[in-house]
């Protein structure tokens, strides 16, 4: 094969194959930052951002508000669909969740993937927590 054949082929090809890529791009993971908070006081804030790991090409980037937030203890604090938490009270810890769909377009046949982080009261384990 002469050598400008093959650069043609080459030249044809490779703009199919970076589009395919892009097309099929899929979540792989969230990290959740920071990966932890500690509430100071009632009424004390603090602001999660989800970064997604993408692969076809790979790729982070910032999804917080494509995520769905939601936090497992609902008497310590309170949290938004941008990722704001505000504390409701200084006795208790518990996780932050940030979930998104591999695929949001196919749900019914992609991972869910989750990201997490804590939050805890600052008087958490204290006498003063106690019932």
């Amino acid at each position: 094969m002469n050598r400008s054949l093959l650069s043609l082929i080459a030249i044809c090809v490779t703009p199919l194959f970076l589009l395919s890529c892009g097309h099929d791009q899929q979540l792989v993971s969230i990290q959740v930052t920071p990966s932890g908070f500690v509430f100071e006081g009632i009424g004390a804030q603090g602001q999660f951002t989800a970064l997604g790991t993408y692969i076809h090409p790979p790729e982070t980037k910032d999804i917080t508000n494509q995520v769905t937030w939601k936090i497992d203890v609902a008497n310590l604090a309170t949290i938004t669909q941008t990722g704001l938490v505000t504390a409701i009270s200084v006795c208790g810890s518990g996780d932050v969740t940030a979930t998104h769909y591999s695929d949001p377009a196919n749900p019914t046949t992609s991972n869910l993937i989750v990201g997490t982080a804590t939050v805890k009261g600052v008087d958490d384990g204290t006498p003063k927590c106690m019932p």
